[in-house]
């Protein structure tokens, strides 16, 4: 089968996380080691030098251990037999640029005509538009509820109705959706989690009911491993138990309890509520906060509730950045459970990391497995981030560590994390591609 897959930016480096990027990457690898023909339509191609990864390769409390775990941006792997076309233009931060690069996927469509296109961007949504970012319309919304004050969530508001690049994502997620079945239109919406097919099924009053139902395809990602190097190839002081290294490293208690954070942008995903939460627990929970942004406002908060902020250094405090890493294993390894008290986070990647290391999830109903938190009595979701004292009083609630009723929901989180693995994922996704061709097959015959 020749198939076509386009996305913005195609990073064969990526070995982390469940995002498009790294979905992508993996996708297009499994599709070629089985013997399809795959061909990536992209405007940037290779590892994209910027803020978050620099920092990562450079800040980070295992430094050495994670430029030898992943390969670094001038040694990215080979493209494994996979014909790349990168059609380069103006800057994809642009609206114009934006709709340029999805009128120049199109013509490559139309002129190599593949047996099935599936895109991750709306820009060309392709037979199958695979939303694993989400639905743009609530999250900017979201992002709008995510302001202190209604006066910033109204300039926000207004904001987003000017022209550029955000006014024309949800545009063309609009004309994606309504396209749904139309003769040339999307065939199917490929939704990462319920909460997705929801926002969806939002978008367009005259496509709900059964035939938007048969259009949306949900199908949750499964966890990709994470790239950590061989515990042969660990140095010392790391070489032995990674939860007592951390700890030790970072002036951590044996017997503490440790919330993780994890994520770059710390407005969408509430750390200002995780700190909040923190500072009332009753049990004295730390916070570890993994990831870059924006720190000033965080670090002035935790300071004003009394927290105060731990470091290697042995200071005492109750909130600890630990910045970007590439090798999380550690970090995880050194939590008791995970808060991400997010008003929108559609991606799995580090929810799924969390659960199949077997911490409990302490979240909002806007994080993608909120059902799958629920499902599997592995965490506690709460309704919105601003319900700092439901925060608290999940952290709370949970076990203590070593107790059987601790072992046993770590044991539940385990199962949730891995309960979609890559091989049925694999098999879905081939069977949906069976089913759009026969439905082409016919369409072209009739």
């Amino acid at each position: 089968m020749k198939i076509a897959i386009i996305i913005e930016h195609f990073d064969p480096s990526r070995t982390q996380g469940a995002g498009a990027e790294r979905l992508a990457v993996w996708l297009a690898r499994e599709f070629r080691h089985t013997g399809h023909e795959v061909h990536v339509i992209c405007h940037d191609v290779s590892a994209r030098i910027n803020r978050y990864r620099q920092a990562t390769l450079r800040a980070s409390h295992d430094a050495d251990q994670s430029h030898r775990a992943v390969p670094p941006i001038d040694s990215a792997p080979a493209h494994d037999g996979l014909h790349i076309h990168r059609l380069r233009g103006m800057r994809l931060s642009t609206a114009i640029g934006f709709r340029v690069f999805g009128v120049r996927a199109r013509q490559w469509v139309r002129r190599n005509k593949p047996d099935l296109v599936h895109s991750f961007t709306v820009a060309c949504p392709g037979d199958i538009y695979h939303a694993v970012a989400g639905v743009f319309a609530a999250m900017q919304s979201q992002s709008a509820r995510s302001r202190q004050t209604m006066t910033r969530a109204v300039l926000k508001r207004l904001s987003l109705r000017f022209p550029g690049k955000q006014r024309s994502l949800v545009a063309s997620e609009g004309r994606a959706v309504r396209s749904l079945g139309t003769r040339g239109g999307v065939r199917r919406i490929l939704s990462p989690c319920p909460m997705t097919t929801r926002h969806l099924e939002s978008l367009s009053e005259e496509l709900r009911g059964e035939r938007l139902g048969k259009a949306i395809a949900e199908l949750p990602t499964p966890r990709l491993e994470l790239a950590t190097p061989d515990a042969s190839e660990r140095h010392s002081p790391a070489a032995g138990d990674p939860r007592e290294w951390f700890r030790a490293h970072y002036g951590l208690g044996k017997t503490d309890r440790v919330a993780l954070f994890v994520g770059h942008d710390f407005r969408r995903l509430g750390l200002r509520y995780a700190i909040e939460a923190v500072a009332r627990t009753e049990s004295r929970w730390k916070l570890l906060v993994v990831g870059m942004g924006k720190m000033r406002e965080y670090v002035e908060l935790a300071d004003a509730l009394g927290l105060g902020l731990a470091s290697a250094e042995g200071d005492a405090g109750r909130v600890l950045f630990v910045g970007p890493t590439r090798e999380v294993a550690s970090v995880y390894s050194a939590a008791d459970a995970l808060l991400l008290p997010a008003f929108y986070e559609p991606s799995s990647g580090s929810l799924l990391d969390a659960l199949s290391f077997g911490l409990p999830v302490v979240g909002t109903e806007f994080i993608a497995i909120a059902d799958l938190v629920t499902t599997h009595h592995a965490g506690t979701i709460v309704a919105s981030p601003r319900d700092v004292d439901g925060l608290a009083a999940a952290l709370d609630g949970l076990p203590a560590g070593g107790s059987a009723e601790q072992k046993n929901l770590s044991r539940r989180a385990r199962a949730a994390g891995t309960s979609i693995t890559p091989g049925a994922y694999m098999e879905a996704i081939l069977k949906l591609y069976g089913q759009i061709r026969a439905e082409k097959s016919r369409g072209a015959s009739a």
